[in-house]
């Protein structure tokens, strides 16, 4: 698959304007809440967040107590909502437009976090180059936590998954540089269904893997999501089956 461009994800940013992504239950009560216990205390600690889109994993960084954070991601559009949500509410979060592949070295951070990032190489070997951004930009015995679309979930996660927020689409056959489409679902109370998509990269958890370590990362673990209680209590644990049983996402964790 051909790498996207910033005009395809200024595009995606119209709807991120409009639409509460971050409420869908998925994010809500799974991403948000396996990301903070995964990444820990963060007081007194430099960050960066790689494909930081609108900002929102950026912010909730931020709100473990990091003293310094930065946002990157490849849209105009994207950084100027995110900075419009610092010049509401400011936090002294820094965001730059950039290329992860033309990143270079902005600073040493004590973690980096790739949400989604790794997807938007368009084969191994950029992905590769990417896994190197990252392990260039962390100090020695710095962290990296990278959110992924689970390379094991259903190839059709659809059917059962719109009640969550999210769905995905794997073309056929499923292997490295496959086409990958997100959708996001929002329904708020009072208002009709909303829908955004948009595609990516599909990668083996073989190709993940191999990118992370050859990149330098030592010690490299896979993290299944979890549900937060909050989640359970609304919703009620059969609620959640169809998704634990085939998440949608996997963490991968890694030490430079």
């Amino acid at each position: 698959m051909e790498p996207q461009g910033s005009e395809y994800f200024d595009r995606i940013a119209d709807d991120y304007g409009v639409l509460d992504i971050a409420n869908v239950p998925v994010r809500r009560y799974s991403q948000v809440y396996t990301l903070t216990r995964l990444v820990g205390d963060l007081t007194g600690k430099s960050v960066l967040e790689l494909a930081c889109s609108d900002g929102f994993f950026t912010r909730t960084l931020q709100g473990l107590g990091a003293a310094r954070v930065v946002g990157v991601d490849l849209s105009e559009k994207m950084v100027a909502l995110a900075r419009r949500y610092e010049a509401a509410r400011p936090l002294g979060i820094e965001y730059r437009v950039a290329d992860v592949l033309d990143l270079g070295v902005i600073g040493s951070f004590d973690l980096v976090v790739s949400s989604f990032a790794l997807h938007y190489a368009a084969d191994r070997d950029a992905l590769l180059r990417m896994c190197r951004v990252i392990h260039a930009n962390l100090k020695p015995g710095g962290r990296l936590i990278s959110i992924n679309d689970n390379p094991g979930a259903l190839p059709d996660s659809v059917d059962g998954f719109e009640k969550y927020g999210e769905t995905k689409t794997v073309e056929r056959p499923a292997d490295d540089g496959a086409r990958l489409t997100v959708e996001f679902v929002v329904r708020d109370e009072g208002s009709d269904e909303r829908r955004v998509s948009f595609d990516c990269t599909y990668f083996t958890e073989d190709a993940f893997r191999w990118g992370v370590e050859a990149a330098g990362f030592r010690d490299v673990r896979f993290h299944a999501p979890q549900i937060a209680p909050e989640g359970i209590e609304r919703f009620g644990q059969e609620y959640w089956s169809l998704v634990q049983m085939h998440p949608l996402h996997v963490y991968i964790e890694g030490w430079r």
